[in-house]
């Protein structure tokens, strides 16, 4: 599979056409978005178990996500049981479940990389803001934050509408985000400041920046992948 050649101001393109296939119809996509939140936080509130279950879930639920904009961007109504549609397939299944495996492992992994190697950095960031973290705690969490946003979302669009098994789509997924580095990034701190900014009001404008771009991950894949 080739890449294309992407500049970085197609990234906010990419936003723009999301939130035009979202703006067709916002209430099943905030109902899609909403259904999600509150699995997460009734799965956040079992110690340990339940944040290794969302783990593994979430590659699945967010390619329904990813599914349901497939469906809209061809002219199909959004249907809220495509958000479990991935899971309904005995087909695609396991292979997300796989993913949601390694993404445990990968955090897990980090949080003893980030322990160890950051350690006070964070504990300060913790308590007196995000100065608190210094520039090399910063600059670990900038490229954590960008690595896990670009293998994930795009590894389940892989898979999902490429029909790539696991492994290849991660491989494709690295080889396309280090030809690619300028246009993803700024994908990503759109959405960290997107995100960081939804979060304040209860977390309720999480409601549309994560279909938003779910949605906008999927118009950008067929671009950056040939």
């Amino acid at each position: 599979m080739q890449t294309n050649n992407i500049p970085m101001s197609r990234a906010v393109d990419w936003y723009k056409q999301g939130w035009a296939i979202f703006s067709k119809d916002m209430t099943n996509w905030v109902l899609m978005a909403l259904l999600l939140g509150v699995g997460a936080i009734v799965l956040n509130v079992l110690p340990i178990i339940g944040q290794i279950i969302l783990l593994v879930l979430m590659p699945s639920l967010i390619g329904g996500l990813q599914f349901a904009a497939q469906e809209a961007s061809e002219g199909r109504p959004v249907k809220l049981e495509y958000l479990w549609s991935v899971l309904k397939s005995s087909s695609q299944r396991n292979q997300f479940l796989a993913l949601g495996g390694i993404m445990f492992a990968a955090a897990v992994t980090i949080a003893i990389i980030s322990a160890a190697f950051v350690g006070d950095s964070l504990l300060r960031g913790a308590s007196s803001g995000l100065m608190g973290f210094g520039f090399g705690g910063m600059l670990f969490m900038l490229i954590v934050g960008f690595a896990s946003f670009v293998m994930f979302n795009y590894t389940v669009a892989l898979m999902l509408f490429r029909n790539m098994p696991l492994f290849d789509a991660l491989k494709s997924c690295a080889a396309t985000a280090s030809t690619q580095i300028a246009p993803l990034l700024v994908f990503f701190l759109l959405y960290a400041v997107a995100a960081a900014i939804a979060s304040i009001p209860f977390g309720l404008g999480l409601l549309v920046v994560i279909p938003v771009t779910a949605i906008a991950v999927y118009v950008s894949h067929k671009e950056l992948f040939a």
